[in-house]
């Protein structure tokens, strides 16, 4: 049911972070590709960073290959300068995934339809995992105060040639990927962000759940399960538990991503860095809202097995 492919190609277009001391090369079984400050400068485009989150991802199988764009990072003039400077070109789209409906991925989008429809690919189709997605979204701190996230137009996309399909079960995107639908939350320590809120019909602010959050998944050839998360608010191990469970591959060969640790306590994140290691996968690519202390968890315990976050790296996976 879920496709192999030889490799895939991992393009970190925007995360919160740039850091030209990151090493590159190679790592074990994988390369990684750190992209330079362009010298002399004004000479290409400087790769900006911010509080967001896209993906390109390439992959081939046999002589097929196929390139979707994965999230949309808060702005798009972030977006499509890092585009640009990593050489990206959205014509060659075969599908856009989104994974949840919070601005710092999708606050790009809306602009980047705009300005790119006359050069997709007819029928292009953008992959969420429910209405949620288009939902009204809010913070509610801790002192009461509310902060509007806002909301995301299904309306406006197709407006602009977009198809929308919603992957509630797990679906096969442009051949070579796998999002995973709806998951399941079956650990006791991970949990959804407290002050994160959605507007219901009647106007009230309900917990938000996340129950419409999309992660993505590569089976690579030889060597396992790339899980590719986004924020992971329904929790990065649930999010590995269940590609292992819907594609019957036990094997995890990286698990790459935010993993919205950043704002939870020293114990659920010894937790879930417990859990992971339980799970064994080869490689951890943690990103944007990971946050510090699991990153710093990892490399004082399994330190040939971190791969260290920036905006413009390239992470090869596979032959």
């Amino acid at each position: 049911m879920f496709p192999l492919v030889d490799q895939l190609a991992l393009t970190s277009v925007v995360d919160n972070s740039y850091d030209i001391f990151s090493p590159g090369g190679k790592f074990g079984a994988v390369t990684v590709q750190r992209t330079p400050v362009p010298y002399p400068l004004g000479s290409s485009r400087v790769l900006l960073s911010e509080h967001g989150l896209a993906y390109h991802l390439e992959s081939t199988s046999g002589s097929e290959q196929r390139e979707i764009l994965l999230d949309f990072s808060l702005t798009c003039s972030t977006l499509t300068n890092n585009y640009q400077a990593l050489k990206v070109d959205p014509a060659k789209t075969d599908a856009l995934i989104l994974s949840h409906g919070h601005d710092d991925h999708y606050g790009g989008l809306p602009e980047f339809i705009r300005a790119f429809q006359d050069r997709f690919r007819p029928g292009t189709t953008l992959y969420v995992g429910g209405e949620d997605t288009f939902a009204h979204r809010w913070a509610v701190k801790n002192d009461g105060l509310k902060q509007d996230r806002g909301q995301l137009s299904r309306a406006e996309l197709e407006s602009h040639g977009v198809k929308v399909v919603f992957a509630q079960e797990p679906a096969v995107v442009a051949g070579h990927a796998i999002v995973s639908g709806r998951i399941p939350r079956l650990t006791d320590f991970e949990i959804t962000p407290p002050t994160a809120r959605v507007e219901a019909k009647s106007g009230e602010l309900v917990k938000d759940d996340f129950q419409g959050e999309l992660a993505t998944a590569y089976h690579i050839k030889g060597r396992g399960l790339v899980v590719i998360s986004s924020c992971g608010h329904a929790g990065i191990v649930n999010t590995t538990r269940h590609f292992q469970k819907i594609t019957g591959v036990e094997h995890i060969h990286a698990v790459v991503g935010g993993w919205h640790l950043a704002p939870y306590s020293d114990e659920i994140t010894g937790k879930t860095i417990a859990a992971l290691r339980e799970i064994n996968p080869d490689y951890y690519v943690p990103m944007h809202c990971t946050g510090f202390r699991a990153i710093a968890a990892i490399h004082r315990d399994m330190p040939g097995k971190l791969i260290l976050p920036a905006t413009g790296s390239r992470v090869f996976f596979g032959a």
